[in-house]
């Protein structure tokens, strides 16, 4: 689902296919961005998650999406969110950059969640992340069949809805969320950008515009135990209420310390996207380093040496908000 249709570019065969037209002046929808290891990092695509633990928690992650092809996908996600066991919340900041040709997405948001157990096992969890969204488009590396392109420089592209240099367009943000969890199981939908709309570029361009489409986002997972080693299978359903893109994986982490994975993404036999394979290590019970490689199976893997994705994770127990016992009363009746 990683993809915007926009022009043509004149060096790149992946720009060729996903920057076709801007018919009308009206660019096609904006994507989710994409991230293999997003179930270690769940308040990158649910903000119910926020908090949701007992630990202050950086995460970081970086990808690139089709390796060695001209243009191809790459960014990065960066968040931090801690809980308030006293209030039944959590709070959070998230940074998400994704890239993709001459399209540079930028999403800054602060995260809210809130938590309340309904049982024994089970704790309901509802949150949102609010913030800007902003949106660049580089418009001197369009080309259009008629237009003129001199080796002196100098950019014309015969059209005067088209930009010549880089434009850019702000928009408020909005993300929902709940998830439902327990010891074993977790559940969760969200609703990215529900802000809907659409981003006017400024600057030289007239009427150029990205369509903010909201996306359904709906995620759940299971663990258990088997002597030394647990195992965590987890499935990704993202949908623009057009296209289903599914992800599966299943991991798998010896003594609490080595994880190792294996997944597919894809719908159907035309959907299909690739494989993925995860290495980890706990370098120590607060330090998470996970690396993730995808085997492309769609027609462009003709082109492309694969995806690859890097995160590191970091938690600090904390006891904000807990309490603390009453300092100690001394009695003369027990000298």
């Amino acid at each position: 689902m990683n993809g915007t249709p926009m022009i043509q570019h004149k060096t790149s065969l992946l720009l060729t296919a996903l920057f076709i037209t801007l018919q009308v002046s009206v660019m096609e929808a904006q994507q989710l961005p994409q991230f293999a290891l997003t179930p270690w990092s769940l308040v990158e695509m649910n903000p119910a998650a926020t908090g949701a633990g007992e630990d202050l928690i950086f995460n970081g992650a970086a990808r690139r999406q089709w390796n060695a092809l001209p243009g191809s996908p790459s960014g990065y996600h960066i968040n931090a969110h801690m809980p308030f066991p006293a209030i039944r919340s959590g709070l959070g900041i998230s940074l998400v950059q994704d890239q993709i040709g001459l399209l540079n997405n930028l999403e800054a948001t602060v995260l809210y969640g809130y938590h309340l157990p309904v049982s024994r096992d089970w704790t309901i969890h509802g949150g949102v992340a609010a913030g800007l969204f902003q949106s660049g488009l580089d418009g001197s590396g369009i080309r259009t069949p008629d237009g003129q392109y001199p080796d002196n420089g100098g950019v014309d592209h015969q059209d005067d809805r088209l930009p010549v240099d880089q434009v850019n367009a702000l928009s408020p943000l909005l993300h929902a969320g709940v998830m439902v969890s327990s010891d074993q199981w977790t559940f969760g939908t969200s609703l990215r950008y529900a802000q809907g709309g659409q981003l006017s570029y400024s600057g030289s361009t007239v009427g150029t515009e990205l369509n903010i489409q909201p996306h359904i986002v709906f995620h759940a997972s299971w663990q258990t135990e088997l002597g030394a080693l647990q195992v965590r299978p987890t499935t990704i359903w993202m949908s623009d209420l057009t296209q289903i893109q599914v992800t599966t994986q299943c991991y798998l982490t010896w003594r609490e310390r080595f994880v190792i994975a294996g997944g597919y993404r894809g719908w159907s036999g035309s959907s299909q996207d690739a494989f993925i394979m995860t290495a980890g290590v706990h370098v120590s019970d607060r330090f998470l380093m996970m690396y993730a490689y995808e085997s492309g199976l769609s027609p462009l893997k003709q082109t492309h040496n694969g995806s690859f994705e890097l995160m590191i994770q970091y938690r600090i127990p904390t006891g904000l908000s807990k309490g603390k016992l009453p300092g100690i009363i001394y009695n003369p009746r027990f000298l």
